[in-house]
């Protein structure tokens, strides 16, 4: 809990609701009423200490342990149909962060897998809010994947230098989808390429527009989901031209300023193992659509703004 309260807790997004107040005061108070939130919480701060280094068996196993309860008791209160209370939604949000890093753990015998099962949990809790949003923002809560996209500039407003950064992206997007023969492929299938490839540019259009990292981290981590259920079932399917896009997308996190709880670290480092991961899975033959994000990460290719964070 000590750790939680002096560590953790700082390092957590604050528009999940009532911003620092949830983390730091409503999440601990309601630990003490209730196990579904009290086992999240352990669970997430020996995930914190885990991935920061703490190599001791005694954490690995907490880690577990308090991870297994909070499911029991998360599954049960949702089996039973209750109605939306505080408890099971700080239950729901504190394993949707919980199940995003712990699906890109990495270890050297492990094969590469995307994050389909953690991108998933955070579509259901995105739901939930939906269904309940009423409610929950009477409570004062709000949650990570309803945030409002960020603010875009017109072209003309963008620094010289941005328009022609952002200018180089979306003629590379074009030739990524050209390259790909997306003319000549039914039209359902184009139309989920598109839509893709037209928020991705929209993310470096926020980027270049000078948005907050803030406001960019929703846009970015919750691609695949904002994409539409076409794009998330060929991202699934590992499909290269999905995976492609949305490795687009992560790379972009490395130009904003780390946050924990979504671009991992350590072990549960998110951006390298995904681009790297998906290249890996992808045959030679269509392996090129990764050399744009790959030089991203190698820093053959530079991204910067000039305009200033809004």
């Amino acid at each position: 809990m000590h750790h939680y309260a002096s560590v953790v807790s700082h390092t957590m997004p604050d528009c999940v609701g009532a911003y620092a107040r949830t983390w730091h005061q409503t999440i601990p108070r309601l630990s003490f009423e209730s196990e579904m939130v009290l086992n999240p919480l352990l669970a997430l701060s020996a995930l914190h200490l885990h991935s920061h280094g703490c190599q001791e068996t005694q954490i690995a196993l907490a880690l577990r342990r308090y991870l297994d309860q909070a499911l029991i008791h998360h599954r049960q209160a949702l089996s039973r149909k209750e109605k939306i209370s505080e408890h099971l939604w700080l239950s729901a949000v504190l394993l949707s962060h919980i199940h995003w890093l712990l699906s890109n753990h990495t270890t050297e015998d492990q094969e590469y897998a995307l994050p389909i099962e953690a991108l998933k949990m955070l579509q259901g809790t995105s739901a939930l809010f939906d269904r309940e949003k009423a409610l929950l923002q009477s409570l004062g809560y709000g949650w990570i994947g309803n945030e409002s996209p960020p603010q875009l500039l017109p072209a003309e407003d963008l620094h010289a230098y941005d328009q022609e950064q952002l200018g180089q992206v979306d003629k590379e997007l074009e030739g990524l989808l050209d390259s790909c023969k997306i003319s000549c492929m039914l039209e359902q299938d184009r139309a989920a390429y598109c839509k893709a490839k037209e928020y991705v540019l929209s993310c470096y259009r926020g980027y270049h527009s000078g948005a907050s990292a803030k406001s960019l981290r929703s846009s970015l981590g919750f691609m695949p989901i904002r994409c539409g259920r076409a794009y998330m079932e060929k991202l699934e399917a590992q499909d290269p031209l999905a995976m492609a896009l949305y490795a687009r997308t992560l790379v972009l996190l490395r130009c904003i300023d780390h946050a924990w709880w979504l671009n991992g670290t350590g072990e549960y480092e998110v951006v390298e193992r995904n681009v790297r991961g998906m290249q890996s899975l992808i045959t030679e033959e269509w392996r090129s659509v990764m050399d744009w994000p790959c030089q991203l990460l190698n820093s053959q290719i530079l991204l910067k703004r000039t305009t200033e964070s809004l």
